[in-house]
C-alpha cells in the first residue's frame, strides 16, 4: 500500500482533526509534577493578602486590593535561582508601574487609551518574546493597564492609583528578600544582568509570537471599540495574548484557546459563588490568596484549572475595588470578551506556516527553582 506522502503542515484535514482532538483530550490530562511550585504560590499568596488586610484595617480596602496586584510580579523569572530572581523582579515591578502610569493618564481619553493599549501590549510582547522571559508573558501588564484606567474612570485620582500600584510592587520585592535567610540560596553565584537579559535572538518563532501579539492587540482593541465597550478592551486583549502564549505553533494556540475559554467559564462560576456568599472582607482577602496560590501551583500542570482560579481573582479585584462586586452583568461581558480574544488569537496562528516542535523551555530563561 502506498504511503501518504502529503506534507503534514496544517493544510491536511487530518492534521486539524488530530490537533483539535489532542486539545480536547488535554482538558482531561494533568501534566506530571515537575519542580515544586508551592513556594512560589505561597509567596504570591502572602504578597497578595497582606496589602488587602492593611487596607481593611485602615478603612481603604479598595487601595489594598489595588496594592495586591504587586503579587503579579511573583510569577516572572520563577525558574531562576532566588538571587537572580531578586535582580530581575524589580524590573517586572517597574514595568507594571509604567503600564499603570500610562493606563491612568490616558483613561479620560477613550481613543488615546485604546491606542495606548495596543502600544503597551506590543512593546511588552517584544520584550517578552525577544528576551525569552517566558510565562506569564504580557498578561499582567495588560491587566494592570486596564485596572488603572477602570479605577481612574471610576473616580480614583491617578496619583493615588499609581502610588498604590508602586507600593504593591515594592512590597513584592521586599517579600522576595525574606527567603534569603536560608543559607542554601547563597550557594549559587548569580549571573550578571548582561547574561540574564542577553541580546534578543530574533528567530522565526520569536518573530511569529511578536506579530501575533501585535495583531491580537490591534484587532482585539478595535473589536471592543466598535462593537462592545472601550473600557473592556483590555480583557479581550489579555485573553488573546495568553492564548498566543510563549511557544509558537498552531497546536499550542488551539489548546490554550480551548483551556482559556473553558477555564474562564468555570472561573466566572467561582466568582458568582463567592459573590453570592458575600464573605467578610478578611475572608475575601484570604480567598484571593488561595486563588493566587492555586493559580501558581496549577499553571504548569493544567492551564484550564489555573485560569479557573485567576479569572475570579481578577474579577474580584476589579469589581471590589470599583464597588461593583457581584454585578452579574460583568460575568456575561467577560465571557464574551474572552471568547472573542481567544478566537482572534487562534486565528492568528493560521497566518504563519506550521511551526516545527520547539525544545521544552526554549522561551524561558535557563535556571531552576530553589
Amino acid at each position: 500500500m502506498a504511503r501518504d506522502s502529503r506534507p503534514r503542515d496544517g493544510r491536511h484535514p487530518g492534521t486539524w482533526r488530530g490537533g483539535v482532538k489532542r486539545a480536547v483530550i488535554s482538558l482531561g490530562t494533568v501534566a506530571p509534577p515537575g519542580q515544586p511550585r508551592w513556594p512560589i504560590g505561597l509567596q504570591a499568596a502572602v504578597v497578595m493578602v497582606a496589602p488587602i488586610v492593611v487596607g481593611i484595617a485602615s478603612g481603604r480596602m479598595d487601595l489594598g486590593l489595588i496594592a495586591a496586584t504587586g503579587a503579579f510580579t511573583v510569577p516572572y523569572f520563577a525558574a531562576l535561582p532566588r538571587l537572580e530572581r531578586l535582580r530581575l523582579r524589580p524590573l517586572a515591578g517597574l514595568v507594571l508601574v509604567a503600564t499603570s502610569v500610562v493606563g491612568a493618564l490616558l483613561a479620560p481619553y477613550p481613543w488615546l487609551s485604546a491606542v495606548g493599549l495596543v502600544v503597551v501590549t506590543s512593546l511588552v510582547g517584544v520584550a517578552v518574546h525577544g528576551y525569552r522571559l517566558g510565562p506569564p508573558g504580557p498578561l499582567f501588564p495588560i491587566l494592570i493597564y486596564g485596572l488603572s484606567g477602570h479605577a481612574v474612570n471610576g473616580g480614583m485620582p491617578a496619583s493615588t492609583l499609581i502610588a498604590t500600584v508602586a507600593a504593591g510592587c515594592a512590597w513584592a520585592v521586599v517579600a522576595s528578600i525574606a527567603p534569603l535567610v536560608r543559607r542554601a540560596h547563597w550557594r549559587i553565584t548569580p549571573r550578571p544582568l548582561s547574561v540574564l537579559l542577553a541580546r534578543p535572538t530574533w528567530d522565526r518563532g520569536a518573530r511569529e509570537l511578536v506579530w501575533r501579539t501585535v495583531i491580537v492587540a490591534a484587532v482585539g482593541t478595535a473589536v471592543s471599540l466598535l462593537f462592545f465597550d472601550a473600557d473592556r478592551a483590555y480583557w479581550t486583549v489579555a485573553a488573546g495574548v495568553v492564548v498566543v502564549g510563549v511557544v509558537p505553533g498552531r497546536g499550542p494556540a488551539v489548546t490554550r484557546g480551548l483551556h482559556r475559554a473553558v477555564g474562564t467559564i468555570a472561573g466566572v462560576g467561582v466568582y458568582l459563588g463567592i459573590a453570592f456568599l458575600d464573605p467578610a472582607p478578611v475572608v475575601l482577602a484570604l480567598t484571593l490568596g488561595l486563588l493566587q496560590f492555586i493559580t501558581e501551583v496549577a499553571i504548569t500542570r493544567h492551564y484550564a484549572i489555573a485560569v479557573s482560579a485567576v479569572t475570579p481573582m481578577a474579577l474580584i479585584i476589579v469589581t471590589a475595588a470599583s464597588g461593583s462586586f457581584g454585578d452579574a452583568a460583568v460575568v456575561g461581558e467577560r465571557i464574551l470578551d474572552t471568547i472573542v480574544g481567544c478566537a482572534i488569537a487562534v486565528a492568528t496562528a493560521l497566518l504563519h506556516p506550521a511551526a516545527p516542535p520547539d525544545p521544552a523551555g526554549r522561551h524561558a530563561p535557563p535556571g531552576r527553582l530553589d
